[in-house]
This record gives structure tokens, sequence and C-alpha cells, in this order.
């Protein structure tokens, strides 16, 4: 008689040992990670814009920003977060806290898929298990971009789970769950039927290599469920806008040599400030069993990431957020990278390669730079101001969320001074016409097609700002305000600001109880 007693023990004591390495994992994960998002907690201007058509979808009044266009504009590029935003406002929860809630609970959700694909079929090791799992927690772009007020990490997070459910298991999942994911991806985001495309596509090569009828016809099946989705939605925009693109794509410069040396910029700029990143994929090198890892469908996602974003021009917030939906699949690869290594070389080496990786991308979280500042100088993609190009990603974070907090106190002070049906000019657009409530004309263009449909600017600018228009552009629609911003009591107001005089502005007093930013003065110029 064999006794199997002794064998069955192990095999529950290894199984108990990996769920302990996998708890561990996912801790070490989910702490840094969270300390980040709560540092780096904050809402982005742009994010007002589709809380104020979310708003006016509640409402009754649609998907519009400025009442009366016909036909309306779509400057907004997330439609499927504004219907889920103006269901939220439908139960009485503002967008503000609902977006952040969503945005944390999609990092925790994309912070377990990858530690979960990485356990099973990518760092096997209680090292390299372990070495991902702090890389992960500790990228800053993935904390920052768990709030900011988009779909930024819903959208990776979604994004992650189409590559889980077509990847994880020895078959994929369900051909309706990848076709339901995908056309959720394709919605959530203008662009996100890319990221649809290079999954299902890469499953449906692979399979056909592969002769595995069941994964190609799983992923073809998912692709034409997406697919259906995406060209219902094309129709809904152009009965809805007149128009096959969202107006946001119209306000970029376009297909053009300066908007891929742009994008280039941005991606290399990227790599500089988060040199951890480049590192972490030179890992792959060092991996063994390249089919069972699934590691060429994750670098395939990272590559299509990366070319999406050198396509589109770069993106000018902080912290590379075009970038973000590459991040788990390169912790991917570093988690099958340290697993090769450690079968080759041993623990230490594992050990102080995630060490470098974290080492390196972790200070920039702080203000903290490992490469010199002419490198990044050299790649710099923001053109707006002359400063611009010298910021860190923090410093452009902090002006972000210092600028998006001033526009919030602009648009409650318009909305205290202003009448019903009043118009403004002004280039963010965002807080301030959410809270003002008034029709706005965008000097950006986003929400205003006249500007988008100009030609591209000669000089550099930043990403998204390639046709803006100087004020006066919009003077013969007659606007009921032209300029407002605040200044501080105790200083005397200038001959002029921003180069426009300010003879023709006053002051406006504020009632003391509702004053949205003590110790400043409204100041704002009337149109005619």
């Amino acid at each position: 008689m064999v006794d199997v007693s002794g064998g069955s023990r192990a095999a529950t004591a290894l199984r108990t040992l990996d769920r302990r390495w996998r708890w561990a994992a996912l801790a070490l994960a989910l702490c840094p990670w969270a300390l980040l998002a709560w540092r780096f907690n904050f809402l982005c201007d742009d994010a007002y814009i589709t809380f104020r058509y979310a708003r006016n979808l509640a409402e009754g009044r649609g998907l519009i920003f400025n009442p009366g266009v016909d036909p309306p504009v779509e400057g907004y590029s997330e439609f499927l977060w504004a219907v889920v935003l103006a269901g939220g406002l439908k139960l009485g929860l503002a967008p503000m806290l609902l977006a952040r809630v969503l945005s944390l609970a999609a990092g925790a959700l994309l912070i377990l898929g990858t530690l979960r694909f990485s356990a099973r079929r990518s760092a096997r090791s209680p090292a390299a298990t372990l070495g991902a799992a702090a890389f992960l927690g500790c990228l800053p772009p993935l904390a920052v971009w768990s709030t900011g007020g988009m779909a930024s990490m819903p959208f990776a997070a979604a994004v992650l789970w189409l590559f889980l459910l077509l990847w994880e298991g020895e078959e994929p999942a369900a051909a309706w769950k990848l076709g339901v994911l995908g056309a959720a991806i394709a919605l959530l985001r203008a662009d996100g039927a890319w990221w649809v495309a290079t999954i299902l596509g890469t499953g449906i090569l692979s399979g056909c290599m592969q002769r595995r009828p069941t994964l190609v016809r799983a992923a073809t099946i998912g692709a034409v469920i997406a697919g259906t989705a995406f060209l219902l939605h094309l129709g809904w925009r152009w009965s809805t806008y007149g128009d096959w693109l969202p107006n946001t794509a119209r306000v970029k410069v376009g297909l053009s040599s300066r908007a891929l040396e742009r994008g280039g910029n941005y991606t290399v700029h990227f790599l500089l400030t988060f040199p951890g990143v480049l590192f972490a994929l030179l890992t792959a090198g060092a991996a063994w069993n390249w089919r069972e890892r699934r590691l060429g469908p994750a670098l395939i996602v990272v590559a299509s990431t990366f070319a999406y974003a050198i396509l589109a021009g770069g993106d000018f917030m902080a912290f590379g957020r075009f970038l973000v939906p590459a991040l788990p699949f390169v912790a991917l690869v570093l988690g099958c990278g340290l697993s090769g290594m450690e079968s080759r070389a041993g623990r230490v080496p594992v050990i102080l390669v995630a060490a470098l990786c974290i080492g390196t991308c972790l200070p920039s979280a702080f203000g903290g730079a490992l490469t010199p500042m002419g490198w990044r100088e050299a790649f710099g993609f923001r053109h707006n101001r002359p400063d611009a190009i010298r910021r860190s990603e923090l410093e452009q974070w902090s002006r972000m969320n210092e600028q998006a907090a001033e526009w919030v106190a602009l648009g409650r002070a318009l909305h205290l001074v202003s009448e019903p049906g009043d118009s403004l000019v002004y280039g963010a657009v965002g807080a301030i016409g959410y809270y003002s409530n008034l029709f706005v004309y965008d000097l950006n263009g986003l929400v205003t097609r006249s500007v988008s449909e100009r030609e591209p600017l000669q000089k550099l600018r930043s990403p998204g700002h390639d046709k803006t228009v100087p004020l006066d552009f919009f003077v013969p629609e007659h606007p009921d305000w032209l300029f407002a911003f605040w200044w501080p009591d105790n200083r005397p107001l200038p001959a002029t600001v921003l180069g426009r005089s300010t003879a023709n502005m006053r002051i406006y007093p504020l009632p003391a109880e509702s004053h949205p930013r003590p110790g400043y003065s409204f100041v704002a110029e009337r149109g005619n």
C-alpha cells in the first residue's frame, strides 16, 4: 500500500505558501499605491468638462456643453464615463466624488488583476512576485491617475482585464465576455478601439500561428461584438454631433511630422523621467519559455500603447497619462524577467534589479530626477510657456492642481456676478464652465467648433493647444465676459495682466460669506 498522505500534505503546504506569498505581494503593491494616491489626490480641469456634459445629460438636455448650439459639440473624449457620471447624478452622487471612488476602485482592481496573472503565468517565484508587486505599487503615474477625475484608471483596468480574459487561463474566456468588455473599452475612451484591436488582434494572430481554433474563435467573436458597438456609437456620433470624430481630436495638430516628433519626445521624456520602466522592459531578455508565460502578447500591448502616444502627438498633462495603460504590462514583463533571472543567477540579482527599477521611478513623485535636466529638456514637449520645458512632472502636476482650484473659485465667482444666459470667453473651460454654468467660448477649441476647424498654429505648442486663438477672436460674438482672474487684495492692479490692458476691467465685490477665494479680488472685463 502506497502512503500518499505525505505527498498530499506537501502539496497542501505548497498551495498555502503560494497563497501567503500572493497576499504579501498584494499588500506590497497596494500599500505604496494607496499612499501615493492619497498624496496626489486631485481633480484636473479637463475632468470638469465631462462633469458638465454628465450634468446636462442627467438634467435631460443631452450630452451637450453649451445649450443652443446646433449641432452640439462633442468636447469630451470619454463617452461611457460621462454616461456613468450622469447616472450617479441621477442618484444624487456628485461627479467629483464618484469619479474619485470609481478610479480608486479601478486602480485596486488593476493591481489585483496584474498580480494574479503574474503569480500564475509570469512571476512564479516569491522573489519575482514580490519584486514585480513592489514595482507596480511604486509607479507614480499609476497613483496619480487613480484620481484626477478622468477615466484614465478605469480604462487602464478594463484594458488589462480584457487581456486577462484572453490569456490568463489555458483557454480564453467566453467570447461574449470578451465582446462586452471590448465594447466597454471602445466606448469608455474615444481611442479605446486601438487597444481592443491590439489585444484581440494579437489573440487571433497567435491562435492561427499556434493552431488553437478556440482562441481564434473567441477573439474573433469578441472583436465582432466590440466592433459592432463601436460602429453603432460612430453612427450615433454622426447623428448627434454631425461629425465622425470627437471635437477633442479635431483640436490636435493631426498626423504630421511635427506631431510625430512631439509624440516621440513625449515617450522619451517619460522614460527619462521613469527609467525603471525601461529597465523593467529590458529584463525580458532574461525570461524563458515566452509562449507559456504570455510575455509576447504583453510586450505587444506595451509597444502598441507607446506607438499610440507617438501618433497622437503626446499629452500635456503630468505623469504620462497616455502611457498608463502600458504600466501593468510592464510589471508583467518585469515579473517574467525576474523569474528567468532567478532561475539562472539566483535571488540576489533579482532583488538588485527590482530595487533598481523601483529606485529610478519613485523619486519623481517627490520632485527627484535621476537623469540630467539637459536630457529631459532636449526631449521637451510642452511649449506653451518658456518655463514649461524645464518643469518636472511633479511641478506640472502641482501647476495643474493649483490652476484647477483657482478656476473652481473663478467659476463660483462668475456664478455670483453674472446673469443667466451670459457668455464668457476663456481658455480653461472645465471648472469655470461647470461652476459658472455660462455659455463658454473656448479659446482652445475643445467645446467650440469654429476654433477646432482652423489650421494648426505654426509655432510649437503643448499637445492639445495647437489651434488656440487670441481672445479678440470671439469679440464679434459679443460675449458678456471677456476676461476674469484673481488678484491679491494687498497689491494694486497693474496696467496690464497677461499682456491685456486693465483699463476696462473692474473689481467686482463678492459676498464675504460666500467668497470663493478670501484674500483675493475678483477682477473681470465685461464685453459689449
